[in-house]
């Protein structure tokens, strides 16, 4: 009989994904702001998203610039609430804000909004 090595040791198992986070309601905010699509670039849509975050009480990761289009400039942001409880206040925040409100809150010249509602699971962190 020869003499063989033992057989390689199966490689170790990868850890398990995260747990899926609950799902919630996703808010999807459309801005018309004041600016063009050149004034408004990575630190502007950063700047964005923390004061969408800071305004309507949600995480920053919970908050996602989609979309930045000519037309003055035309920003749309996902914004995802993961209790239920809290769907009723960001949805009716997010109502009865003026366009001159959210100019005020977020610090960005708005001159029209739209909101639509969904059913959704947060981006990933």
């Amino acid at each position: 009989s020869s003499d063989l090595p033992p057989p390689p040791s199966p490689p170790p198992r990868p850890p398990p994904p995260p747990p899926s986070p609950p799902p919630g309601t996703a808010f999807t905010l459309s801005l018309t702001i004041a600016s063009t699509v050149a004034d408004f670039g990575e630190e502007e849509q950063a700047n964005l998203t923390s004061a969408l975050a800071n305004f309507f009480g949600v995480v920053e990761s919970y908050v996602a610039i989609e979309s930045v289009t000519a037309a003055s400039v035309v920003v749309i942001a996902s914004i995802f609430e993961s209790s239920q409880a809290g769907d009723a206040g960001v949805a009716a925040l997010m109502e009865q804000t003026t366009a001159a409100e959210l100019s005020s809150a977020l610090g960005v010249p708005v001159e029209a909004k739209a909101v639509r509602k969904t059913n959704a699971t947060p981006p990933p962190a």
